[in-house]
């Protein structure tokens, strides 16, 4: 099969619908965005008999949205399927390896625990050594001092230096990994992550100011508490009042 003919069947490939369907429907379109633009044209409605004809006008304008979406739905409804068989087939490939990957990581996750208590200690202990290296350096240039012995001061002056460096060193975090035994993997290391809970009304209020006062959450709280504000304004058995909130009445035609 020449280059040509190739290129044919793949130009060829008909479109994921029905294009008559479509080519009716935007017949239809068309009409009545002319008809809309008669309307535009009058600038505003002044009789009852106008605005009685515009209502109809809008239903029919309703009424061929909704066959277009209709069609759409139709029209996508195969494909929609299609892309849930893809899901399913290969979702059934990668639940078992999620399962497993989830069991091993808490068992990775228990070791590098135990792993990272023993490093604190260790930090503890260089910490602690650290702290006597400087109480011992100290003591020594005070010695070198009163004995006006100016190598042994020297001396107590590069203790105190490499106490310095120790005690540096020793305050970092203990930070544990998990490597790769091959080179192939990457590095594992342990996250931490929090997770907020207000228990109690008192805790809440307590919260509440802070999350006021902090310049990246105020905007963002303000606009869910509008949001909610709203929500138990729609209800049908909603407060017409809450204090601190101002309702904008909002009219339209349905």
């Amino acid at each position: 099969m020449d280059d040509q003919a190739m290129a044919g069947m793949g130009h060829n490939a008909p479109p994921p619908y029905d294009p008559q369907v479509v080519a009716d429907l935007e017949t239809r379109v068309r009409e009545l965005s002319e008809a809309g633009k008669a309307w535009l044209a009058l600038g505003a409605i002044e009789t009852e008999e106008n605005a009685e004809k515009l209502n109809d006008f809008l239903s029919q304008a309703r009424q061929a949205h909704k066959q277009i979406e209709d069609h759409r739905k139709k029209a996508k409804q195969p494909h929609l399927e299609a892309g849930a068989a893809v899901d399913s087939a290969f979702k059934a490939l990668t639940v078992p390896l999620t399962e497993i990957g989830t069991t091993l990581k808490q068992m990775l996750g228990v070791f590098v625990e135990a792993k990272r208590v023993e490093a604190e200690r260790q930090k503890a202990r260089e910490r602690e050594e650290a702290r006597r290296k400087e109480a011992e350096a100290e003591r020594l240039r005070k010695e070198a001092e009163e004995a006006d012995d100016a190598i042994a001061l020297a001396r107590a002056e590069e203790a105190q230096k490499s106490a310095k460096k120790a005690s540096k060193a020793a305050a970092k975090d203990a930070k544990v990994n998990v490597s790769s035994a091959s080179g192939g993997g990457r590095t594992m290391a342990e996250r931490v992550s929090y997770t907020a809970k207000i228990d109690g009304d008192s805790n809440a209020r307590r919260a509440f100011g802070f999350l006021l006062a902090d310049p990246d959450s105020r905007e963002p709280l303000i606009a869910e508490m509008e949001r909610l504000a709203s929500a138990a304004r729609r209800r049908k058995d909603g407060p017409t009042e809450i204090n601190g909130v101002n309702f904008i009445e909002n009219r339209s035609i349905a």
